[in-house]
């Protein structure tokens, strides 16, 4: 009778395979994690410029002032709520008022901090807009 050897991984060389592919795995999940908070973060500006722009809206359309108020926690006009994701902190309290023309009466700047950069809002008086920078 004739018998056929099965070729199949060693004991030895399956251990070996399942370390590379478990280094690889970790590996690549610290970079994705990464990569999400990053979307994470520009997704969380994108809408706190936006949720300013609608208050500002909402001002004039109900023709009475409308308070945006930042804290810690949340950022919020009195109708929306946005929460700041755990890698975005807010370095100082505010309320900002935005008057029946949308505009505002201050000339504060709103800092966040992240993990590698601090971005600021530098509000301009009436006109309700600003300009923002990154360092």
């Amino acid at each position: 009778m004739l018998r056929k050897t099965l070729e199949a991984f060693t004991l030895l060389e399956s251990l070996i395979s399942l370390l590379i592919i478990s280094f690889l795995v970790i590996t690549l999940s610290g970079s994705v994690q990464g990569i999400f908070q990053d979307v994470e973060e520009k997704l969380f500006f994108l809408s706190f410029e936006n949720l300013y722009c609608d208050s500002q809206q909402l001002a004039v359309a109900q023709k009475s002032d409308l308070q945006l108020t930042l804290t810690s926690q949340e950022i919020s006009n009195g109708i929306t709520k946005l929460s700041l994701p755990q890698s975005v902190s807010l370095l100082e309290e505010k309320t900002i008022v935005f008057d029946v023309k949308g505009g505002n009466h201050s000339l504060t700047k709103i800092n966040f901090a992240t993990a590698d950069k601090t971005i600021t809002y530098q509000l301009y008086l009436g006109s309700g807009k600003y300009q923002k920078t990154t360092r």
